[in-house]
Protein backbone atom coordinates (compact mmCIF):
# COMPACT_ATOMS: atom_id res chain seq x y z
CA UNK A 1 0.00 0.00 0.00
CA UNK A 2 2.88 2.39 0.83
CA UNK A 3 4.36 1.98 -2.65
CA UNK A 4 1.05 2.64 -4.44
CA UNK A 5 0.36 5.76 -2.38
CA UNK A 6 3.91 7.02 -2.92
CA UNK A 7 3.62 6.36 -6.65
CA UNK A 8 0.36 8.31 -7.02
CA UNK A 9 1.59 11.18 -4.87
CA UNK A 10 4.65 11.50 -7.12
CA UNK A 11 2.49 11.29 -10.25
CA UNK A 12 0.45 14.17 -8.84
CA UNK A 13 3.59 16.17 -8.04
CA UNK A 14 5.49 15.47 -11.26
CA UNK A 15 2.94 14.93 -14.05
CA UNK A 16 -0.16 16.95 -13.16
CA UNK A 17 1.55 20.38 -13.01
CA UNK A 18 3.31 19.98 -16.39
CA UNK A 19 0.54 21.39 -18.62
CA UNK A 20 0.12 24.37 -16.29
CA UNK A 21 3.87 25.00 -16.23
CA UNK A 22 4.05 24.91 -20.02
CA UNK A 23 1.03 27.21 -20.26
CA UNK A 24 2.70 29.63 -17.84
CA UNK A 25 5.86 29.58 -19.95
CA UNK A 26 3.99 30.15 -23.21
CA UNK A 27 1.72 32.88 -21.83
CA UNK A 28 4.60 34.72 -20.18
CA UNK A 29 3.08 34.56 -16.68
CA UNK A 30 6.11 32.66 -15.41
CA UNK A 31 8.79 35.33 -15.05
CA UNK A 32 11.62 32.97 -14.07
CA UNK A 33 14.81 32.98 -16.17
CA UNK A 34 15.11 30.55 -19.07
CA UNK A 35 17.73 28.44 -17.26
CA UNK A 36 15.24 27.86 -14.40
CA UNK A 37 12.57 26.77 -16.88
CA UNK A 38 15.00 24.40 -18.59
CA UNK A 39 16.00 22.91 -15.23
CA UNK A 40 12.35 22.47 -14.19
CA UNK A 41 11.39 20.72 -17.42
CA UNK A 42 14.51 18.53 -17.43
CA UNK A 43 13.81 17.48 -13.83
CA UNK A 44 10.15 16.77 -14.54
CA UNK A 45 10.84 14.71 -17.66
CA UNK A 46 13.70 12.79 -16.08
CA UNK A 47 11.70 11.98 -12.94
CA UNK A 48 8.65 11.09 -15.03
CA UNK A 49 10.81 8.49 -16.75
CA UNK A 50 11.63 7.08 -13.32
CA UNK A 51 7.91 6.73 -12.67
CA UNK A 52 7.86 4.07 -15.40
CA UNK A 53 10.22 1.92 -13.34
CA UNK A 54 8.27 2.72 -10.17
CA UNK A 55 5.09 1.52 -11.87
CA UNK A 56 6.90 -1.57 -13.11
CA UNK A 57 8.03 -2.25 -9.56
CA UNK A 58 4.57 -2.03 -8.02
CA UNK A 59 2.84 -3.90 -10.87
CA UNK A 60 5.59 -6.51 -11.28
CA UNK A 61 6.03 -5.77 -14.99
CA UNK A 62 9.27 -5.34 -16.91
CA UNK A 63 9.89 -2.09 -18.78
CA UNK A 64 13.26 -1.72 -20.48
CA UNK A 65 16.32 -3.49 -19.08
CA UNK A 66 17.67 -3.58 -15.57
CA UNK A 67 20.89 -2.03 -16.90
CA UNK A 68 18.94 0.95 -18.18
CA UNK A 69 17.33 1.47 -14.77
CA UNK A 70 20.66 1.03 -12.99
CA UNK A 71 22.11 3.80 -15.16
CA UNK A 72 18.99 5.93 -14.58
CA UNK A 73 19.38 5.43 -10.83
CA UNK A 74 23.06 6.39 -10.90
CA UNK A 75 22.22 9.58 -12.81
CA UNK A 76 19.24 10.29 -10.53
CA UNK A 77 21.38 10.11 -7.40
CA UNK A 78 24.02 12.37 -8.97
CA UNK A 79 21.25 14.69 -10.21
CA UNK A 80 19.82 14.81 -6.67
CA UNK A 81 23.17 15.79 -5.20
CA UNK A 82 23.96 18.44 -7.83
CA UNK A 83 21.70 21.14 -6.30
CA UNK A 84 23.90 21.11 -3.20
CA UNK A 85 26.56 22.71 -5.39
CA UNK A 86 24.64 24.33 -8.27
CA UNK A 87 20.99 24.88 -9.12
CA UNK A 88 19.59 27.89 -10.96
CA UNK A 89 16.11 26.96 -9.74
CA UNK A 90 17.11 26.92 -6.07
CA UNK A 91 19.14 30.11 -6.45
CA UNK A 92 16.14 31.82 -8.04
CA UNK A 93 13.79 30.46 -5.36
CA UNK A 94 16.13 31.67 -2.60
CA UNK A 95 15.88 35.17 -4.03
CA UNK A 96 12.09 34.96 -4.01
CA UNK A 97 11.37 32.95 -0.84
CA UNK A 98 14.55 33.28 1.21
CA UNK A 99 17.30 30.78 1.87
CA UNK A 100 15.77 29.12 4.95
CA UNK A 101 12.44 28.38 3.25
CA UNK A 102 14.22 27.02 0.19
CA UNK A 103 16.37 24.74 2.37
CA UNK A 104 13.27 23.45 4.14
CA UNK A 105 11.42 22.87 0.87
CA UNK A 106 14.45 21.19 -0.71
CA UNK A 107 14.73 18.85 2.28
CA UNK A 108 11.03 17.96 2.09
CA UNK A 109 11.40 17.40 -1.64
CA UNK A 110 14.24 14.95 -1.05
CA UNK A 111 12.08 13.01 1.39
CA UNK A 112 9.19 12.89 -1.09
CA UNK A 113 11.39 11.50 -3.86
CA UNK A 114 13.14 8.85 -1.75
CA UNK A 115 10.45 6.21 -2.42
CA UNK A 116 11.02 6.69 -6.15
CA UNK A 117 14.74 6.10 -5.80
CA UNK A 118 14.25 3.04 -3.60
CA UNK A 119 11.59 1.59 -5.89
CA UNK A 120 13.86 2.01 -8.93
CA UNK A 121 16.71 0.44 -6.95
CA UNK A 122 14.59 -2.59 -6.05
CA UNK A 123 13.30 -2.76 -9.62
CA UNK A 124 16.75 -2.53 -11.22
CA UNK A 125 18.49 -4.96 -8.92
Amino acid sequence: MFWQVSFWVLVAIIILPLPFKVLGYISGRDKSPLIVKVEEMANALFLALGLVAFYGFISNQIYLSSGFWQAWLFIAVAWSLLPIFWSPKLAYAAGVLGKNKVRLLAGLSCLLYLPLLFAVYFYAF
